[in-house]
């Protein structure tokens, strides 16, 4: 190439064009260079230097409890159990914690009692938990890629805030930005480091990270030391903590500038450090800038007086000095990026172009290129003998040219010669192909090849590549087939490797404790399974938890592995045993392997499973409930074993053993409220809830005296959904407390607008004591609403009873020092506890409709209003009567001296605004 250029220059000097070209080479490269990218590797080094040479301080605001090494043994056991992340939410709740991301991954469920545990701790936090979810590509051999998102548990994620985890590296490997947001089930979810900055709304963006920034200063703490107490409150109060992986067991590092590699939580902290301190890296163009130069180059190696080499050569130094001073000073402090390869680069082009034109520098190439060969030949012999594959360099007559020591190490002494003489004379079909493809493309594409070596009984397995390049000739017509040619062959040793996938495959398709099939592997393999009738019974395990208490967790496993072994002996031929979660197992059986009716089958499997386990020396014997659906209407694999877990579902809800076959509108109900359940929150900001009244009427007299707030639900799909079917529902997942503050809002809004003599009633769950201050919701409402607290009646059923605590009564108590009324609802029917009644401070009674409508034909429930009325006497509350539907009741109730009632005789549920109408046009009703 050097000869080449240096013949190029003389002609170039002879046809005196070579100004013209010299011009044109520095005012078209600034253009040309950068993009085409040719430049990107060297302006990352300058960039990641620049960084490296000026690190800055972390900010303070977020903090890294990490998972390491002394964690994980004072734990014991990975993954954790749920309950230690609860443990570790409710640690940084009590802390004072601002925002808690936990980059764990809680798609799969747990057993019942963790998850449940660390789903209440997520709901004690009152929305402050992040989760990550991920974006995967997966697809099976010869298949589409498909994109599967991994979110957290509903149960989870109905309490927790979610956040995209996905970190996407750059083509070499190195990660080097972050998204803004991720586009997660058709909507922008925000990334980690975007919500824990506090980004206001989600983009699909990506910025890129200021690596100036150093891990070292941000504040990291073990989560054993958060756990026994050892982590200083004030250390985490009002911060954004991260809790994540930090021990290099857990494989959770990404390779990054300036730091090598980092771990998956501290690669967000940075991204989120970067966003708030406004540091995200800015690009400039560097054209403009190489533009200039290039042009003062020109005009000063071919102005009529040019530099001389003494003057010109300190001035480019001190050019390219002053270019790298301002891009590091651009960085370090406005975090502008200015690459610099492409003015460098021109510098030294001009400098070239100098020497070529000024200096006799022929023989110095020609010595230089001699040098250039010895060193790539040198060069190439160390690269193959460093090699961490075996890599052998044989030519066209099978002779070997080059033998690394990998190769040595793979093969055995004297093992490879034999194996490439092979390979050359019975021309095997990688060597073949390389061969062919080298001969028709004239170029040198690999070609794989597998190969299995057996030695002493044992098998060893070998991947690599064979790639063949022709040798140039003089002959350029000369025939392909009789160009020599030199071939490149590269192995590795893949032993271990093929054992760790087939075990991961093994773990993918298998329960690790009982050797039962996973869940999922029982839905792909009824899938592949030549038969489309199938009877699929979910089996739980009745008793279980109660064992694994008293007899300790090994037994308890000991046991879980007995019962998957009984079902497997027993199981008809080509049925499939599966575990599914905790101490719940499935059986898949063709329908036509099956010998009997299925709910005969399942009374065959509970007394299969009915008969004593002899675990060392205990004995354990337990009970089986059992969830049955055969195939039909049209259902999947999976949507068989999902309608037997559903039918499973109520045949747990028995005393003891027993079954139930799938029942599609029980299965209907639970998918309607699956639904309701997801689609709450979006309603509720849609504004699909809304209120209606019934009035409450003072029975003497029968005046209006004010209303009871009544939550309705207008579904698109579904019409007006009835309280009683969605409040279950928000209670479980714990949105009431989100619908009760609406409730109260809504209805200390709307009752301003009503005469000031009438009050509104509000029913409030127990949970919204527990979960929230109420104190503060009715502080809110009344201050917004300008509603006086005396006109506000918070009416708690009488469950509360059930999670009475010095918490609750503080809350009540507040509440009647501010005005509020309380009321106690369903007086009756539930859990009442005259000790727990005493305590409690009450304004109102309410007796439930159960008494009132039979109270002119039944006397035992005469007799108990008549005591409830005395009763509500003595602790100095009045008696309200609800479901009062006609004259005689009123009449009755009146006469007993209750003070107020309600019921569809005095008005049915109706608009805020006819309760303001009927309180203005109607008259007291007078008792007969």
């Amino acid at each position: 190439m050097m000869e080449a250029l240096r013949r190029l220059t003389r002609r170039l000097g002879r046809a005196g064009t070579y100004s013209v070209l010299t011009a044109l080479l520095l005012l078209v490269m600034p253009l040309a260079l950068p993009p085409l990218g040719v430049l990107r590797g060297v302006d990352l080094f300058f960039t990641e230097w620049r960084a490296a040479a000026a690190p800055r301080a972390a900010g303070g605001k977020f903090v890294f409890v990490a998972i390491d090494k002394g964690s994980l043994d004072a734990v014991g056991v990975w993954p954790w159990p749920r309950d230690v992340h609860a443990q570790i939410v409710d640690r940084l709740v009590a802390a004072g914690a601002a925002d808690i991301f936990l980059d764990i991954d809680f798609s799969a469920r747990s057993t019942a009692a963790a998850d449940d545990r660390l789903a209440k701790a997520l709901a004690d936090a009152g929305g402050g938990v992040v989760l990550p979810a991920f974006v995967q590509y997966r697809a099976a051999a010869g298949e589409t890629p498909e994109t599967v998102v991994s979110r957290p548990l509903p149960d989870f994620e109905a309490n927790a805030w979610l956040a995209a985890a996905n970190v996407a590296a750059d083509p070499d490997g190195v990660v080097r930005s972050l998204p803004h947001g991720v586009m997660l089930d058709g909507q922008v979810v925000q990334s980690v480091a975007a919500l824990l900055a506090g980004e206001p709304e989600p983009r699909a963006a990506s910025f890129g990270i200021d690596f100036s920034i150093s891990p070292a200063s941000v504040p990291v703490f073990s989560v054993s030391d958060l756990l026994s107490g050892r982590v200083p409150a004030d250390a985490l109060s009002g911060r954004s903590v991260v809790v994540g992986a930090y021990a290099a067991e857990l494989n959770d590092v990404f390779a990054v500038p300036v730091y090598g590699l980092l771990g998956g939580p501290m690669l967000h902290i940075l991204g989120a450090e970067t966003l708030a301190q406004d540091r995200v890296p800015v690009p400039l163009d560097p054209r403009p800038y190489a533009l200039v130069i290039a042009g003062l180059l020109v005009l000063s190696i071919r102005s009529s007086r040019p530099l001389s080499g003494w003057l010109l050569l300190p001035l480019l130094g001190l050019t390219a000095a002053a270019v790298e001073g301002a891009a590091f000073f651009l960085q370090h402090h406005y975090s502008l990026v200015l690459p610099t390869a492409g003015i460098q680069l021109v510098l030294a082009t001009g400098l070239l172009l100098y020497l070529i034109e000024h200096v006799d520098i022929g023989h110095w190439l020609a010595a230089l290129a001699q040098l250039e060969s010895r060193n790539s030949q040198t060069l190439l012999r160390r690269v193959i003998d460093d090699s961490v594959d075996g890599v052998v360099i044989l030519d066209h007559e099978g002779r070997l040219v080059e033998v690394s020591r990998s190769a040595e190490a793979i093969f055995g002494p004297g093992l490879h010669r034999a194996l490439l003489a092979d390979f050359t004379a019975n021309a095997p079909l990688p060597m073949q192909a390389a061969l062919e493809r080298a001969r028709q493309e004239k170029g040198s594409a690999p070609v794989g090849f597998e190969l299995e070596l057996r030695e002493a009984g044992a098998s060893r397995y070998l991947e690599g590549h064979v790639a063949v390049s022709l040798l140039e000739t003089a002959d350029e017509a000369a025939d392909p087939a009789d160009v020599p040619y030199v071939a490149c062959v590269t192995v590795r040793d893949v032993t271990a490797k093929r054992a760790y996938e087939e075990k991961l495959k093994a773990l993918s398709q298998y329960d690790e404790l009982t050797g039962a099939l996973r869940r999922d592997e029982l839905v792909r393999r009824m899938e592949a399974a030549a038969c489309d009738d199938w009877s699929v019974f979910a089996i739980n395990l009745h008793r279980f938890a109660a064992i694994n208490m008293v007899l300790g967790r090994s037994t308890g496993d000991d046991l879980l592995k007995a019962v998957a072994a009984r079902l497997k002996e027993n199981a008809p031929r080509g049925a499939l045993v599966a575990r599914s979660e905790g101490d719940g197992f499935s059986v898949a059986v063709p329908s036509a392997a099956l010998a009997m009716p299925p709910a005969e089958y399942a009374e065959h499997l509970i007394g299969l499973l009915s008969r004593a386990f002899v675990l060392g020396p205990s004995v354990a014997e337990i009970g089986a409930r059992i969830g049955i659906c055969v195939s039909g209407e049209g259902r999947d694999p999976a949507g068989l074993v999902a309608a037997a877990e559903a039918a499973l579902d109520h045949a747990r809800k028995s005393a003891g053993s027993g079954y139930s076959l799938h029942d599609s509108d029980e299965a209907r109900r639970q998918i309607r409220a699956r639904a309701l359940e997801a689609e709450m929150k979006g309603a509720l900001a849609a504004g699909q809830f809304f209120l209606l009244y019934q009035p409450q009427v003072e029975l003497a007299r029968g005046s209006l005296t004010g209303a009871e707030a009544l939550v309705r639900w207008r579904h698109p799909e579904f019409g007006v959904v009835p309280p009683f079917e969605f409040i279950e529902i928000a209670e479980a997942s714990g949105f009431i407390c989100e619908l009760g503050a609406f409730v109260v809002e809504e209805a200390c809004r709307q009752a301003t607008g009503w005469p000031e003599n009438l009050s509104v009633s509000v029913n409030v769950s127990p949970l919204q004591f527990i979960r929230t201050d109420m104190v503060a919701v009715v502080r809110k409402a009344l201050a917004e609403s300008g509603l006086s607290p005396e006109r506000l009646h918070l009416e708690i059923t009488e469950s509360a009873f059930l999670e009475v605590s010095d918490e609750i009564l503080g809350q009540l108590a507040a509440l009647r020092a501010l005005g509020v009324k309380i009321a106690l609802d369903d007086f009756g029917t539930g859990y009442s506890s005259l000790g727990y009644l005493a305590r409690f401070p009450l304004d109102f009674i309410k007796i439930d409709q159960s008494f009132v409508r039979r109270l002119a034909t039944d006397p035992a429930s005469l007799t108990i209003v008549g005591a409830i009325k005395s009763l509500a006497a003595g602790f100095g509350a009045k008696v309200v009567c609800e479901g009062i539907e006609g004259e005689t009741e009123w009449q009755m109730l009146a006469a007993m001296g209750c003070e107020e009632g309600q019921g569809y005789y005095f008005g049915k549920p109706q608009p805020g605004e006819d309760i303001r109408l009927a309180a203005a046009r109607v008259p007291d009703r007078k008792r007969a």
